[in-house]
């Protein structure tokens, strides 16, 4: 089983006993708290040996084509371990211009089943970031009915939505506040928090509680599960190390909770949707 980190620090040599690093591209990503230029990918590429993941997972239009074309060569020609997408665009592109660099098929919360999964391999994709509300039950099927190569995120704060609406700036203004592309609201019944953030692009909101599944993570080593991602944005990056250091060199990972908490989101209990009467 390999580990992933999206880290917040270019100086990767603070990352020890991982395998690779998952790095959004600026301006051609979103979901994340920080951002990796093409030259810092480049750099990051030259001192390591580890493998890197590239992500570009913001949706492209029209006018958007030609210059992802040029990212694209440029990214193929790293020789990277693979990109991961959401937009059908690149997944058209790489045909199109026969692109080497292997996809990773990142549609956050669609990527749900092993039927889907095999859909996307026939057309070529070799990975899957897995859907962070799938039950663990899903991931195993998925990893026993696919051969798609499957990624799930163990640490991190989950996405909950996307909006290309700039929420955060919209709010100051009515409430003439200070420009801030970071906001945290609190939902009014449940007393959930949430993260927002903010760029160019849109607004991403995050759920405000870390997502913790190192519960599984013995079953996860035991069947020999592909990749483990592990996202340090929003964490405390000493925390976050802790939390490496645990998964390589201890067999009690309870110590993490310690650190981000104890939820596991939808791992252990499935989404059941209910139509709700009226009246």
């Amino acid at each position: 089983m390999k580990i992933l980190v999206k880290p917040s620090l270019s100086q990767i040599n603070e990352y020890k006993n991982i395998d690779g690093f998952i790095l959004p591209l600026k301006e051609y990503s979103t979901d994340y708290e920080s951002y990796f230029t093409i030259d810092e990918i480049i750099n990051i590429k030259t001192k390591s040996n580890k493998e890197i993941f590239v992500v570009l997972n913001r949706m492209f239009f029209n006018e958007d084509i030609d210059s992802l074309k040029q990212i694209l060569k440029k990214i193929d020609e790293l020789n990277l371990t693979g990109i991961f997408f959401y937009d059908l665009s690149i997944l058209q592109l790489k045909k199109e211009l026969n692109l080497k660099t292997d996809l990773v098929w990142n549609a956050t919360h669609m990527v749900t089943n092993y039927k889907t999964c095999n859909y996307y391999l026939e057309k070529g994709v070799k990975y899957a970031y897995l859907s962070n509300e799938i039950t663990f039950n899903e991931i195993i099927e998925i990893k026993e009915k696919s051969n798609i190569i499957p990624l799930f995120t163990l640490i991190g704060y989950p996405t909950v939505a996307n909006s290309n609406r700039y929420l955060i700036t919209n709010y100051n203004k009515m409430h003439n506040l200070k420009n801030n592309s970071k906001l945290i609201i609190e939902e009014k019944i449940t007393k959930d928090k949430y993260i927002l953030s903010e760029n160019k692009f849109g607004t991403t909101f995050k759920y405000g509680k870390v997502l913790n599944n190192s519960t599984i993570l013995h079953t996860l080593k035991e069947i020999n599960f592909p990749y483990i991602v592990l996202i340090e944005d929003f964490i405390d990056h000493n925390d976050f190390l802790k939390i490496l250091d645990i998964i390589n060199n201890k067999e009690d990972y309870t110590e993490i909770a310690k650190l981000v908490g104890n939820n596991t989101g939808f791992l252990n209990k499935e989404t059941i949707y209910k139509v709700k009467k009226n009246g």
